[in-house]
């Protein structure tokens, strides 16, 4: 018969025989059976063991704010080397093309839609093509088609550097056989507008083709366009590929381009249109688009500043292209100013009070690559901007 000493004693031996069992789960799961001695790796272990248990979704704040928190790389972008676009253009020529057969079909149904589209517009309508994908070739197709019937104008809204007004001078000489022109934009788009609403004209009706009409260079000249589009004698053909691009148009303009949409996806890479960009950072020169971005956040007085520069580069231009003057970069073409002169002609318009704000905001474009200098060997500092008097024509016309 056992007493409640007895019964006291048992259970204390029972305790005394659990402990020795956890001290030794504990060290093997420190993978130190052998060693029982080592009691500083045993309570790791045992603590590793406890840090480990639980539900799980405790075990998962308990990693969080023990574990050390995750090792970001140096490695940056700019670390990648640098491609030019032949070799951009290289590889990308080398990836097969997906879906031809698919892409044939959906071409091949465009193409039946030719002569709708040339009964819409013999019927006094305008057509404008959107959708996903390049449509240059299948809108050159459909020109060339027209050609038989009227001569056809095209015009490249996606070149950084078109000129509206040398394209519509060329329709007017070269198509409609009207002399020599001059005069703004707005005039060129009245007088050819006139000559089809003339009863002396000789040509009865002519096409314009109008790839990416809301492109940069055109987005400020939709009402000239639009003058020509509301010829009934002239037929307009254009293509747009941002989303937005129906917001360039209000009321009285899209009323006069009279437009019939059309769906023309073709899911044709746009390689022709993103040819000009100038994609990589190899260049130490600035492009157009890049001058327009910089000079939108300057003050009116140092967009008159690169406006003196760039006239002043426009004009010896065509004063003498080909001249081998003293002043100009060695290997270049494009016309230098002196420092003195570029800040005398700035002050003379009041432009810049001093030297020093002068110089300030000369240092703001050259930080910017859009003006840069060079040192004559006798001191002289001449400065430039590293673009042809074409793309300067165009930017000053674009600030207007």
């Amino acid at each position: 018969m056992l007493t409640d000493k007895d019964e006291g004693e048992e259970e204390e031996e029972e305790e005394e025989e659990e402990l020795p069992q956890r001290t030794k789960a504990a060290v093997s799961f420190n993978g130190n059976e052998g060693d029982s001695s080592d009691e500083g790796d045993a309570d790791s272990g045992f603590n590793e063991q406890l840090s480990f248990s639980g539900p799980a979704y405790e075990r998962y704040f308990q990693n969080l704010h023990t574990t050390k928190g995750p090792q970001t790389s140096d490695n940056t972008l700019s670390k990648l080397p640098l491609q030019t676009q032949a070799e951009s253009r290289a590889l990308l020529s080398k990836v097969p093309v997906k879906h031809k057969s698919e892409l044939a079909l959906l071409e091949s149904l465009h193409r039946r839609q030719f002569r709708q589209w040339y009964f819409e517009m013999s019927s006094g309508f305008n057509i404008v093509f959107y959708g996903y994908g390049s449509k240059r070739r299948l809108i050159n197709a459909f020109a060339s088609e027209l050609g038989e019937h009227a001569p056809v104008a095209i015009i490249n809204g996606y070149f950084p550097t078109l000129n509206l007004k040398q394209s519509l001078e060329k329709i007017a000489v070269e198509i409609l056989d009207l002399g020599i022109t001059s005069g703004s934009i707005a005039d060129l788009a009245a007088l050819i507008h006139g000559y089809f609403s003339s009863s002396s004209c000789t040509v009865d009706e002519m096409y314009v083709v109008v790839h990416n009409i809301d492109g940069p260079c055109l987005r400020k000249h939709q009402a000239a366009l639009a003058v020509l589009a509301s010829s009934p004698r002239i037929h307009v053909l254009a293509s747009i590929d941002h989303i937005e691009a129906p917001l360039i148009w209000d009321t009285s303009t899209i009323t006069r381009f009279n437009w019939a949409w059309h769906d023309l996806t073709t899911f044709e890479p746009y390689t022709v249109e993103t040819s000009y960009e100038n994609f990589t950072t190899e260049s130490k020169e600035i492009g157009p688009r890049g001058v327009l971005h910089v000079l939108a956040s300057l003050t009116e007085n140092a967009k008159g500043i690169f406006r003196v520069l760039a006239e002043y580069q426009i004009a010896e231009a065509v004063m003498d292209e080909d001249a081998a003057d003293t002043q100009k970069k060695s290997g270049s073409n494009v016309p230098e100013m002196s420092y003195s002169s570029y800040f005398t002609a700035c002050r003379d318009q009041f432009l810049v009070t001093n030297e020093m704000t002068f110089r300030s905001q000369l240092t703001e474009f050259r930080d910017h690559k859009v003006i840069q200098s060079r040192h004559a060997p006798d001191g002289t500092e001449f400065v430039f901007i590293p673009l042809s008097a074409t793309v300067l024509g165009t930017i000053l016309e674009s600030m207007d």
